[in-house]
Formats: structure tokens, C-alpha cells, sequence
């Protein structure tokens, strides 16, 4: 500053004014109308997001966070799944286990740490659970599997003897294809096979370190993966400590076929080591390329996909995009205006064209997730009262054309005869009446003409009209020719109290 100050005092004349020039001329062309214009310009320019998230705020004190989710995340319509259920023939249901259809042992810390102590019994699922469950599997247009990250044992001992249902264990790694025995020992297959656990004891060498200076930190083991759990531990020291651990065994196991991952910030948190290529994105898309081992079925026309935590956020993304695949398919063969919304930021991109030769172009797909989070999913739902509520409608709209009729169906319903020569009402109608309970043709005299007498059961129907609903049922012979009535007294003068008759019952 100092120097501009001395410049300035030491300039000459000459140089004054050829700065000057320059600033006059600058500040003539440029004037603040046309700098204003320019902004509104620039303004008037710029397009508004229509597909801008919303967001929302969760949590308390440290624990608080912002949430963004898109803006066509809406409730799941129960309604709509259910009529696109009723109209498919092949339909593909994956669900995840805990916080889906079961409620999670996850929330409590202490009851999650007794679990894997095995000081606590986990939770079993109720016996409405499993009668839904087995209405799902004995319909043979469902291909129904349950995706846990639980152990392939403790799955099996959670959902026992339900026929063709299909289990996946450890995030996908075992899969148990659906099978109608059930009075044997599952068999399980591996998707990655010739595994090298020499990681094992490296992993868990390295967690016990960090286990030893981090109060509420254990260890937990399963068949394929090894976590290191610090949900008890306090937040912002377990946080620093997950971070050094994550870094430290990405170093040492670089050479090893696993992957690192930290989850469950939001549940405490958690490590894990596993081996690599494996998660339920993998799974969904081994399933549909291997329908052919336990159904006769080649495409799904429906797909429905439920999941609550960042687990199974790769098996809603990828199967939202399986759905979106066949919508695109459909709209270009059909040639409809592409009205589908752009691909959210929750999803990550994955090659599924694979899938195509086992997906309809008909295909109606729903992906949603439990509890309103940021997610992959196109819906959501609160809780799981009402998962089981929307399995519930499944099975009831499954199973409604079995069990309800209306009058007009009967004489569709109708079987032989057990009179010869008769029709009627599934064989309880005889040629002139009905059959009573001792397997006598019985008649009642209401249907019965003039001419034909009480004993003469041997015709086909005399007297009577073969109908197809009870309010077509008419007696034969003269009938009256009725007048109109011209008033309302005339009218009301020619009704007649007739007795009901009570002879009729089905």
C-alpha cells in the first residue's frame, strides 16, 4: 500500500491522464443498467430443478443429521401392489429378515451384545409370520426368498418347514434354493467358491488391538465375515477408532479378495471384513438368472423388494433397476411418451442387462424400504405392522377368487347331477328340487306346477326354469297380465303382505 501511495504521488502528468481515459471509457461502455440487465439475464436463465430432494432433520445434539431424499418418495400404495399382484402370473418376492419382516434385535445395544454372546435368545418370528409366509410359497406363480445377514443355521432354525421358500445366509453368500421337502437338511451352495480364509486371523489379531483401548468395543464372528462393533462405545472416540482400524486393515489385508466396510454409523457403527464380491445386489441377480432350477416360470411379471438398512440397499438398486430396464423396454416398443423420472443420485449404477432374457417387458417392480430414510428404494413404509400388513393383502388377494362368489356364478360353479337328465348347483339341485341331507330329492311345493305331481321327480325341471342366480327362479303356467297402476293410491292399494317362504336354504 505504501508503494501504490508513493507511485501514485511521483506520477507523471501524461500517465494520469492515459489512466484516466482508461477508466472513463471502461466505466461509459459498462454501465450499471447494463451490468443489471447481464444479472437478470443470468437469472432468467438459469432452470429450476423439478427433481430437487427434500430434506429433513434427524436426531439430537451430535446425533443430529440432515436428510435428503428425492422428491418422488411417497408412501408405498398397498392398492396398487395388490393389483398388480392379482394380475401378474410370475412374480419374484424378496425380503429381508430383520427390521423388515421381524423386528430388529439391532436397536438395543445391550440386547444386540447378548445375542451375539449368546446369553439372550434372538427373536422368532410369530405364527401369523409363518402361516403368511407358507400362503406366499404354496402359490405357485411366487418365487419367494428371504435375505438375511444372519448365519445359514440360525436362518434355517428361524423359518423352518415352509415349503418353497428360498433362504439366503450372510448377505447372499449361502443361498438354499426353494425345494417342496422339507422334512430333510437344507442343502446350501456358496456364489463364491474355493475361499481363502487365511484373512481370518489377521483381521482379528488387528480388532483385538483396538478392542483393548476401546471400552464398548467387541468382536463378532460369523462363518464368512468378522465385525468389529463399537455401538457401545462412546460415539466420538469409537468413530476415531473405527476410522484408524478401517485404514490400518485396508493396508495389511490390500492382497487379500475381501472388502472393508464401515456401516451402521447411525445404529453405533461397525467395521466389517468379508470376502469380496459379495452382497444381496449379487444375490437378486444370481436368483433371476437361476429360476430355472426351481420354477417352471422364465420371466417375472412382478417384482416386489423389501429391505431397512444399508445392507440391502445394493439388492433395491439393482432390482430398481431391473424394473426401470423393462419400462424403458415397454415404452419403446409401444411407442408412449417417456414420462419416467431421471435415475436418483441413491442409486448406483450396475449392469443389469444380463437379467433381460428372465424379466418381461411387462414387468411391474416395487422397491421399498422400511422407515423414511435416504434410500435406493421408490417407496417406503413406516414399520413392520405394516409389512405384514401388505403380506397379508397378498395372500388374501391371492386367494379370493377361491373362496368368494356371488349368486350369478352358480351355474358356473355347477357339477353333475346326481339325478340323471337334471342341472344344478353343483349337484345339491336335482331335476325337480333339491337334496336333502339323507340324499332324498326333496321339493318344495312353492316350485312345483299344477300339473306335475308331488311324487314325479323323474323329469328334467318341470315347473320350474333352469336359471343361473336364486332371483331368476320362476313358476311355470298361466301367468297374470299385470296392470300399471295410475296413482299412488291405486298403487299402494294392490300391495300385498306374502308370507316368506322358509323352505329355501342353502
Amino acid at each position: 500500500i505504501a508503494n501504490a501511495f508513493h507511485q501514485s504521488l511521483i506520477m507523471s502528468n501524461e500517465e494520469r491522464i492515459r489512466r484516466i481515459k482508461c477508466a472513463s471509457e471502461f466505466v461509459t461502455r459498462v454501465t450499471t443498467r447494463r451490468w443489471a440487465l447481464a444479472v437478470m439475464l443470468d437469472l432468467k436463465g438459469v432452470h429450476k430443478n423439478i427433481e430437487a430432494g427434500t430434506y429433513a432433520g434427524a436426531g439430537l445434539g451430535l446425533g443430529f443429521r440432515l436428510l435428503g431424499m428425492e422428491t418422488g418418495f411417497v408412501p408405498l400404495e398397498i392398492n396398487v401392489v395388490a393389483k398388480a399382484f392379482k394380475n401378474s402370473r410370475s412374480r419374484l418376492i424378496l425380503l429381508d429378515y430383520g427390521g423388515t419382516i421381524l423386528s430388529n434385535d439391532n436397536l438395543d445395544s445391550l440386547q444386540r451384545f447378548q445375542v451375539v454372546n449368546k446369553t439372550r435368545a434372538p427373536s422368532f418370528p410369530t405364527k401369523a409370520l409363518l402361516n403368511t409366509l407358507k400362503d406366499l410359497c404354496a402359490d405357485k406363480r411366487n418365487i419367494v426368498f428371504v435375505v438375511s445377514g444372519k448365519e445359514r443355521h440360525s436362518l434355517s432354525k428361524m423359518l423352518p418347514n415352509i415349503p418353497n421358500l428360498g433362504l439366503a445366509a450372510e448377505h447372499g453368500m449361502f443361498v438354499s434354493w426353494p425345494t417342496k421337502n422339507t422334512s430333510t437338511r437344507r442343502r446350501w451352495e456358496t456364489l463364491v467358491s474355493d475361499i481363502d480364509k487365511s484373512w481370518r486371523s489377521i483381521a482379528i489379531t488387528i480388532m483385538e488391538v483396538y478392542t483393548s483401548r476401546t471400552h464398548g468395543s467387541y468382536i463378532e464372528e460369523t462363518e464368512m465375515k468378522v465385525l468389529w462393533q463399537y455401538r457401545d462405545a462412546d460415539p466420538e472416540f469409537g468413530y476415531l477408532q473405527s476410522r484408524e482400524l478401517e485404514d490400518h486393515l485396508s493396508n495389511v489385508l490390500r492382497s487379500f479378495p475381501v472388502d472393508i466396510l464401515h456401516g451402521g454409523v447411525e445404529e453405533g457403527g461397525y467395521v466389517e471384513v468379508r470376502p469380496k464380491g459379495v452382497n444381496k445386489g449379487v444375490l437378486s441377480t444370481h436368483v433371476l438368472k437361476n429360476m430355472h432350477k426351481f420354477s417352471t416360470h422364465t420371466k417375472i411379471d412382478f417384482g416386489l423388494v423389501l429391505g431397512d438398512d444399508h445392507c440391502d440397499e445394493p439388492m433395491l438398486s439393482v432390482m430398481r433397476q431391473v424394473g426401470r430396464r423393462a419400462a424403458e423396454c415397454r415404452i419403446a416398443r409401444t411407442g408412449e411418451e417417456d414420462n419416467l423420472p431421471p435415475i436418483p443420485a441413491t442409486i448406483t449404477l450396475v449392469d443389469v442387462s444380463p437379467c433381460d432374457e428372465h424379466v418381461s417387458q411387462d414387468l411391474q417392480m416395487f422397491t421399498c424400504t422400511v422407515g423414511k430414510k435416504p434410500s435406493a428404494a421408490e417407496n417406503y413404509l413406516n414399520d413392520v405392522d405394516e409389512v405384514h400388513e401388505l403380506l397379508e393383502s397378498l395372500v388374501k388377494v391371492a386367494t379370493r377368487d377361491h373362496k368368494f362368489h356371488s349368486a350369478v356364478d352358480l351355474r358356473n360353479l355347477s357339477g353333475p347331477s346326481l339325478v340323471p337328465g337334471s342341472g344344478g348347483l353343483g349337484g345339491f339341485m336335482t331335476g325337480g328340487g333339491f337334496m336333502s341331507p339323507t340324499g332324498m330329492p326333496v321339493v318344495p311345493n312353492s316350485f312345483l306346477s299344477p300339473s306335475m305331481p308331488n311324487n314325479d321327480l323323474s323329469g328334467s325341471g318341470h315347473g320350474m326354469k333352469k336359471s343361473s342366480s336364486m332371483g331368476e327362479f320362476k313358476i311355470s303356467g298361466e301367468q297374470k297380465e299385470k296392470r300399471m297402476s295410475n296413482s299412488l293410491n291405486e298403487f299402494l292399494g294392490t300391495i300385498e303382505q306374502e308370507d316368506e317362504d322358509e323352505d329355501i336354504f342353502f
